[in-house]
């Protein structure tokens, strides 16, 4: 199975447009978006995404009614909260936006899988087959690289997409 994971999209719509698009383009089942969506019309853009989409808050989530709205008339889109905790592929998932956070699960040694964002950079660790990820940021304003992450679950590779 292949995971499509996401972060830090700050309106940049076309950005993350692209990333939906090139996400079913290599099949991907689930994605994975570790937040900053920031608005409603960033449901709109992981509406045409093929499989499940998981939504985690961050910390600039600006219209958290409008988003919680929308999301809950796309059937395809679960937003977690703060924290996503549960199985995806056969893997044990842990999905929040902060560092430190994703940090502390990867270390206790629990999650096959740790996704986050928050800091904008891109990030893959590996240790004892279990993986810390940070896409990037779909929107490329602080680091100048638009990416995100497709994670396939049965090879346990992460191939960074850049837009």
């Amino acid at each position: 199975m292949k995971l499509a994971l996401v972060s830090d999209s700050h309106d940049h719509w076309e950005n993350l447009k692209k990333a939906v698009h090139l996400a079913n383009e290599a099949d991907c089942e689930v994605l994975l978006h570790a937040g900053d969506l920031i608005a409603p019309p960033g449901i709109e853009m992981l509406k045409p995404f093929q499989g499940e989409v998981y939504f985690v808050w961050g910390n600039n989530e600006g219209e958290k009614v409008g988003i919680t709205r929308q999301m809950d008339a796309a059937e395809s889109l679960t937003l977690a909260g703060d924290v996503l905790d549960m199985e995806i592929g056969g893997l044990s998932v842990f999905m929040n936006h902060y560092p430190t956070i994703a940090q502390l699960a990867f270390q206790a040694g629990s999650y096959d899988l740790v996704v986050y964002g928050h800091d904008h950079a891109y990030h893959v660790e590996e240790a004892d087959a279990q993986f810390l990820i940070n896409p990037g940021e779909i929107c490329g304003y602080r680091t100048g690289v638009a990416s995100f992450v497709i994670f396939d679950t049965k090879a346990r590779t992460a191939e960074r997409i850049s837009l």
